[in-house]
């Protein structure tokens, strides 16, 4: 992508970013964004098909981010959830927007196809305790959607529980299936 492009895709996602905080995804229009971002509205149409294409792609974004490898040791469970729960407090005006707003879905559905490859990257094959009888594809939709439910939980309530005890919290609900 050129210079010009990124520059105007990157003050696109900053204008829809602002956006968010302030309004509601379902009351943001194209147009909104277009002016906010000071573009045309082919330049965005050229970047993105709809509204709802820029939000998967910031959504993608934001789920991306929370498990970049950034050198931390992501062997442990605990480590691994807590990287994951860091990043996303980093992002978390944007998150809250999301959890609460009309992109909640979008947000939830690419969090669970996202940890869902992540947790069958980490989960042994032929894991140990009643994980060892449920057919794999279940146990990795659900290891998933308890992450998505607990992040939800966390933005819902502000953040305010420490992201240690969020990620022991979810880690202890899980790891039963496991012994």
């Amino acid at each position: 992508m050129d210079a010009r492009k990124a520059k105007s895709r990157a003050a696109i996602v900053a204008a829809f970013s602002e956006l968010l905080r302030e309004e509601d995804y379902g009351k943001i229009t194209v147009g909104d964004i277009i002016a906010r971002a000071h573009v045309g509205r082919a330049t965005f149409y050229g970047l993105f098909k709809s509204k709802d294409d820029l939000l998967a792609e910031f959504v993608c974004d934001i789920c991306t981010h929370a498990l970049d490898d950034d050198g931390t040791p992501l062997n442990d469970p605990l480590v691994q959830v807590e990287h994951i729960l860091n990043n996303l407090w980093d992002r978390r005006q944007g998150v809250r927007a999301l959890v609460a707003g009309a992109g909640s879905r979008v947000f939830a559905d690419c969090l669970r196809k996202t940890i869902m490859s992540r947790a069958a990257e980490t989960v042994p094959v032929d894991p140990a305790g009643p994980a060892s009888t449920m057919d794999r594809n279940f146990l990795l939709h659900h290891i998933a959607s308890s992450f998505v439910a607990t992040v939800q939980w966390w933005a819902w309530h502000n953040f305010q529980a420490p992201k240690e005890d969020v990620a022991k919290d979810y880690l202890s609900a899980i790891k039963p299936l496991f012994n």
